[in-house]
């Protein structure tokens, strides 16, 4: 495997690990007496370390080396979890975060991270500052260690201290199991410290590594031969851990030493300047066997064998990595293949030969299976972009003083990549303006008779061929007042029309550029500011956001957008020699209207809908189509679209049928069209412009 493949590896995964890492210090912050957490934070950040140093990133490695070094205490019970070290770890991790964006972006991943190094230096002596408690047993910290150690070796050299010893004699008396093992390197390995970070790697999901010889920092920066010795505590049995072990790529050989009480004390006790009674190097790889010194572990070491042929394979990974460039061409090469199946079924329907219809027919069920697993490769969780919001809100509300709950709901939901990629930004913003703005300050709150901790809620779930997103705040709603003043003074809306507006109207004009000005931010509750930004962005991926408010209880922003932007179901009409494809998600019914109801105001046309009139609009005219009008026509059939609680009618010709279309972008070299989102293939080879009814409702 070349280093570039290495590298996205290492990208990919540093970012899971930076992920899991942010997820489990919020965790921890929440509980921080739970060691069970600090734990799993602590072999993330190993995990971390040892890929960095394997791949040369000292830095990120060496700043990695140091927060390990808190974590360590921690999850030994040395130090307890405060304000300062949250605070601290979390700055390490934006560092970090950082890094891996240089990293990503072909830097070296070097970042002056001097400040948080001292500041994590500082926790491991003890030095914290007022407002928290030190460390107790900072005496035995790492930095300290030495002082603690006594003169205990094994008979193969590895030397432990007090703690450490008392670590495994603590494990065993808990019902673990402690074992030493020997491992040794292929002498043709290229990259024998990633083999060694792949065994401890593996090792560390199952249990713990107590010491090893060289040291884990030796090894992962490759200043070790080829083999290494650790003490591990474990609960699995040694005859199933050998084997996965021996699976490893270019690992010659294992030895598995389970210890008990008295051969661990025999071990500890040999001295280390009597090399000679240390066993040769480990060669077989069957047998998890004990040496010479522990003759009350050989009678357990005898039934591995037996164990190890019983002991199940490892269950191969389900998942794989797969770049979103191979899935864009996948779904290119279906897209022309959904064309040509539209053709053929064309064309079976006019030569009419029942062989052919057949074979079309079931091609036609074929592909739609694989239309079906094709969106679904393309479709990620919303999880994707939930994960980095609670970061960002926890340190939104501490800048701001303000105590806060943010709680995530479907965020198992799925969208298209493409979606993805786009919304995250506008949630952001949405997210802020709900912190800074929605949710009030403590003392605000408990003026007001609430809860001193506001809550947020980001929720997302499916409804037909939509997903929507709502982020809801129990904070002091908006000021229908406020917003109308405001929006009047800009010229936004007339008095007028002010006055016969509704609510929901209302809060849509926050959505209004003319709201993204300093002075909103006190009159308007902050509301509005930027959120032009956010319509335009949603509108773009062909969806659109609604505004619920109960002044003084709070508001919730819902978007909506479509599931995949790739393949759609559309309907297909004709106007004049023209076609075109009207999304169906967007379509509310169609029908025909007489020319008698067609009414003119103020140069619109209307018409009556249900107990209300609706705006006629004219395909012809708008796009300048020359052969048809639909006013010289005594009857005209219609669409009736809808844009949230808006609706509006568009006369057409007739109508052609409904079909799945492949949308495709008009591309760079055309100028943007307004009332058009791509254009499709159709059957007949002709090409169809999507409507996009977005567009034509203000």
């Amino acid at each position: 495997m070349d280093m570039n493949q290495y590298l996205s590896m290492f990208i990919d995964e540093s970012n899971d690990h930076l992920q899991s890492l942010n997820e489990k210090m919020l965790e921890l912050e929440s509980n921080p007496t739970d060691l069970g957490i600090v734990q799993v934070i602590f072999r993330s950040a190993h995990t971390l370390k040892g890929m960095a140093a394997t791949m040369g990133f000292e830095d990120l490695a060496a700043l990695t080396h140091q927060m390990e070094n808190v974590l360590d205490l921690v999850r030994n019970e040395k130090l307890a979890m405060q304000e300062f070290i949250f605070d601290t770890l979390f700055k390490g991790l934006d560092a970090l975060e950082s890094m891996v964006q240089d990293i990503t972006q072909g830097g070296e991943g070097k970042a002056d991270v001097t400040a948080i190094v001292e500041s994590l230096q500082a926790i491991v002596r003890g030095d914290i500052p007022a407002g928290g408690a030190s460390a107790p047993a900072a005496a035995s910290t790492p930095a300290a260690a030495p002082a603690a150690e006594i003169a205990v070796k094994d008979s193969k050299g590895i030397q432990l201290d007090e703690f450490q010893q008392s670590v495994i004699e603590q494990s065993m008396a808990e019902g673990h199991q402690a074992l030493y093992m020997d491992v040794a390197i292929r002498e043709d390995c290229q990259l024998k410290a990633v083999r060694a970070y792949m065994v401890f790697d593996l090792l560390e999901r199952y249990g713990d590594v107590i010491k090893s010889e060289p040291s884990t920092q030796d090894i992962e920066q490759d200043k070790f031969e080829r083999s290494f010795s650790l003490y591990y505590v474990t609960q699995k049995d040694p005859a199933e851990l050998q084997p996965m072990v021996t699976s490893i790529s270019e690992i010659e050989s294992v030895n598995v030493t389970r210890l008990d009480a008295q051969s661990l004390k025999e071990m500890s006790a040999a001295p280390a300047a009597e090399p000679e009674a240390a066993p040769a190097p480990a060669q077989q790889t069957t047998t998890a066997s004990a040496p010479a010194a522990a003759p009350a572990a050989a009678p357990k070491a005898a039934a591995a064998p037996k164990a190890a042929a019983k002991a199940p394979a490892p269950a191969p990974s389900r998942t794989i990595r797969v770049d979103i460039d191979r899935l864009d061409v996948l779904m290119n090469l279906f897209s022309e293949l959904l064309i040509d199946r539209v053709r053929l079924e064309q064309l079976a329907s006019e030569v009419k030969v029942p062989a052919l219809t057949d074979t079309v027919e079931h091609m036609g069920r074929v592909s739609t299976d694989l239309q079906n697993i094709v969106l679904k490769l393309r479709m990620v969780p919303v999880d994707t972009v939930f994960n980095r919001f609670p970061r960002m809100v926890r340190d939104l509300a501490k800048s701001l003083d303000k105590k806060l709950d943010l709680v995530i709901t479907g965020a198992e939901t799925e969208l298209d990549r493409t979606v993805i990629d786009e919304i995250g930004d506008p949630l952001v913003h949405l997210l802020r303006n709900s912190v800074d703005h929605g949710v009030e300050p403590v003392a605000d709150r408990i003026a007001a008779g609430k809860e001193e901790t506001g809550t947020v809620k980001l929720s997302a779930f499916h409804s037909g061929n939509h997903v929507f997103i709502e982020i809801e705040d129990d904070g002091r709603g908006i000021n229908r007042e406020n917003v109308l003043n405001k929006a009047i003074k800009n010229g936004i809306v007339t008095q007028d029309v002010a006055n016969t507006m509704k609510d929901e109207e209302v809060y849509q004009l926050l959505f209004a550029p003319g709201f993204s000005t300093a002075e909103v931010i006190s009159d308007v509750s902050g509301r509005g500011v930027g959120l032009d930004v956010v319509k335009s962005k949603i509108t773009s991926l062909g969806g659109h956001v609604m505004v619920t408010s109960e002044l003084g209880k709070g508001t919730k922003f819902s978007v909506q957008l479509p599931l995949t932007l790739s393949i759609i179901s559309a309907m297909l009409i004709r106007v004049g020699s023209e076609k075109y494809a009207i999304p169906l998600t967007s379509i509310v019914e169609t029908g025909i209207i007489k020319a008698k109801q067609v009414r003119d105001l103020h140069g619109s046309q209307l018409i009556p809908y249900r107990d209300t009139h609706i705006p006629l609009l004219s395909l012809s005219r708008v796009f300048e189509v020359p052969d048809f009008d639909e006013r010289e026509e005594e009857e005209t059939e219609i669409v009736v679209i809808r844009k949230g609680d808006k609706l509006a009618a568009i006369a057409v010709e007739n109508f052609i049928g409904q079909n799945e279309i492949v949308l495709k972008s008009l591309g760079s070299y055309l100028p943007e069209t307004r009332g058009i989102s791509g254009a499709t293939i159709l059957g007949d080879g002709q090409v169809a412009l999507i409507i996009d009814p977005n567009a034509f409702i203000k």
